[in-house]
């Protein structure tokens, strides 16, 4: 079935898709959106409207070394630019921000919370397509023609493995750009194609029904079994707890810290590592 043989009645026609990416002076919570890049369609897959925009800080604030080596955007690249209140794409968001339509990011809670420094409040149905990814993608499944085995759920990694340069310059082709890593809107291109493999993946009866399930896996927590990093990478939660809970005391406390500092975590390890320590039948 292709992704848009569906039929609508006006009302579910009527909602649009906003994909988004941002990039930032940081991570931090009070860390502000220095570039936007968003694709807005209907839910038929027409194209409506774009934005891709460089906005100032406000109050002179830098952009953090770490976050310039991510995005390559300079203090330089911003200077003659207005703050991103005074953006097409802010100046929209009240518009767009409406329960019939659907924001869809990879890694969303990260873009809201910048968004939410500017007081934004999401009205809309959201959808993250990387905790989607973790629900419909196995870990090391084998994917693509050259029968990659996943490493990651980065928007980048899929990239790669799933699409071809031919697919991306097509679909890049209909806003006359080109695409490289870590442009906004070049992210939200691959991310709108990225999407469609998670509606086939889906396997739902109707658009309707797909788009109303990965709100769903949006917000469904995952249970991770193994880490997949540090001194323990590979080995089971479950077995780390046994042998070390300390490690897992520590790294639960020091996401907790980071939370309360607004700073970003992962969401899936954090419950999972709550869960663990709290599992009675374990102790």
């Amino acid at each position: 079935m292709d992704l848009f043989d569906f039929d609508f009645s006006d009302q579910e026609a009527a909602a649009k898709l906003i994909f988004f990416d941002t990039e930032t002076t940081g991570s931090s919570k009070d860390d502000q959106i220095i570039e936007i890049g968003a694709i807005v369609t209907d839910i038929n897959g027409n194209l409506i409207e774009y934005f891709d925009e460089l906005c100032a800080t406000e109050d002179g604030k830098l952009i953090h070394p770490e976050a310039m080596a991510t995005h390559g955007i300079r203090n330089e690249d911003l200077e003659g630019k207005e703050p991103f209140t005074k953006s097409r794409f802010f100046n929209q968001l009240d518009r767009l921000n409406s329960k019939n339509n659907y924001f869809i990011a990879h890694n969303l809670p990260f873009d809201l919370e910048r968004l939410k420094f500017y007081g934004f409040s999401p009205k809309a149905k959201l959808i993250d397509t990387l905790q989607c990814a973790k629900h419909l993608f196995e870990p090391q499944e084998i994917l693509g023609e050259w029968e990659y085995t996943l490493p990651n759920y980065k928007l980048q990694t899929f990239r790669y493995i799933l699409f071809s340069k031919e697919q991306e310059e097509a679909e890049a082709k209909k806003f006359n750009i080109d695409i490289k890593a870590h442009s906004a809107l070049s992210d939200v291109i691959i991310l709108k194609m990225f999407f469609n493999e998670l509606i086939k993946r889906v396997n739902a009866k109707t658009k309707k029904e797909a788009l109303e399930v990965l709100v769903e896996l949006s917000s469904k927590p995952i249970l991770i079994k193994k880490f997949n990093f540090g001194k323990y990478k590979g080995k089971k939660i479950e077995d780390v707890l046994i042998e070390d809970r300390g490690y897992l005391e520590w790294l639960y406390n020091d996401m907790k810290k980071k939370k309360s500092n607004g700073e970003s975590v992962d969401s899936n390890m954090f419950n999972t590592l709550k869960h663990y320590l709290e599992a009675k039948w374990l102790v």
